[in-house]
Order: C-alpha cells, then sequence, then structure tokens
C-alpha cells in the first residue's frame, strides 16, 4: 500500500498537472477536445497557473507518494464560490475541438445554475488520479478534503460525476440529480447538503 500525503499544489507542479490529465484522460473524446500537443499542454499549463496565482476561490490539492520521492499521483481543484470565480477556462486553444468543449463543459455549468441560483456551493471542477493509483485512497482523500470543508462552512457541494465513478462521490454523500440530466458523455450531476 503506498504511503499518501495530501498537500497544496504549488507552481512547480503545474507541468506535473498536465502530464497527469493526460495519463489519467488520454481516451478518444478527451483527446478529440484536447489533442496531446505542446501548444494544448502550454494551454493547461496557463489556465491552471493563472488559477492557482490569481484566483482565491479555486483551491488546488495534490496527493504525492511518499514512497517513490513524492511523485505526485492525483490531484483536485475545489471552487469555493463558482458565482464569483470566473469562467471555468480561459478561451479554447485553436486546437482544440472548440465546439464539444463549449458542449461538455455549458452542461455542466447550466445544470450547476438551474439548480443552486443565487445559492452559494463548493464545486469539484477536477479530479484526476494516476490509473496506476485508483481504488488506493487518493481520490477519497481530495474528496474529503473538500466534504470537510462544506460541512464546517454548512455549504452544499456539486459535482458533474463520470458514472463509473459516481458510487465513489455517494459514499461521501453526493446524491444523483438525474432530474437535472445526463449529459451526452455519461456524466451526472450530483449534490452533496452540508451534513453537520
Amino acid at each position: 500500500m503506498p504511503s499518501l500525503m495530501i498537500q497544496e499544489v504549488i507552481v512547480e507542479d503545474i507541468p506535473a498537472l498536465s502530464q497527469l490529465w493526460y495519463t489519467a484522460f488520454s481516451i478518444p473524446v478527451n483527446l478529440r477536445m484536447f489533442p496531446d500537443t505542446p501548444a494544448i499542454r502550454e494551454w493547461w499549463d496557463k489556465a491552471n497557473r493563472h488559477d492557482l496565482l490569481h484566483n482565491t476561490y479555486r483551491k488546488y490539492f495534490k496527493i504525492v507518494d511518499l514512497g517513490k520521492s513524492d511523485v505526485l499521483v492525483a490531484y483536485a481543484k475545489w471552487d469555493l464560490d463558482p458565482s464569483v470565480s470566473g469562467e471555468k477556462f480561459p478561451l479554447w486553444h485553436e486546437e482544440s475541438d472548440q465546439e464539444a468543449c463549449e458542449h461538455l463543459f455549458t452542461v455542466g455549468s447550466e445544470n450547476r445554475k438551474a439548480f443552486f441560483g443565487d445559492r452559494k456551493h463548493y464545486y469539484l471542477d477536477m479530479l484526476v488520479v494516476h490509473p496506476e493509483y485508483r481504488r488506493q485512497g487518493a481520490a477519497s482523500m481530495l474528496i474529503q478534503w473538500g466534504c470537510d470543508l462544506a460541512d464546517k462552512n454548512s455549504m452544499p457541494a456539486y459535482i458533474d460525476a463520470h458514472e463509473d465513478a459516481a458510487p465513489l462521490y455517494r459514499k461521501f454523500g453526493f446524491k444523483d440529480r438525474t432530474d437535472l440530466g445526463v449529459s451526452s458523455e455519461g456524466a451526472i450531476a450530483m449534490i452533496r447538503e452540508p451534513q453537520c
């Protein structure tokens, strides 16, 4: 069993975040939206760097394996106030499938806004785990961080969960909101009310 620790992401981790994203999500639909090219990787790096340095509402945490020279094995981005934190992504890169990107990310945003309206909430915007570290507790540590903060501050939380990951989120108290719709890519809107 690996020796895992949660830590805040630092600027020097940015290239490792992009690498991990491609390691974890290199499936055809994702590669169509975000081809693995130097320019798109730079786009990811700039987007994450901007959030990390300039957006106080977006919190990045990583999981490192202490037994492997602190190698980064997972990360999450929690948005603590989506109503004021701004656009989730910068303008799509010209090498991206801009129409597919717009469709996928607009559906989740519209679902979230339809449910919450002006009600403040937390949003688990990104959760990425290296395939070799799945089912070993890394994702749970990152989800738990946000759930603990949400409970402490009496805030609901929202995620767009892939159907394969939905059982994990249910363990933390997230409930399916299929009434909000399921995206064509299989993303399920899930909401967790504070448990305090």
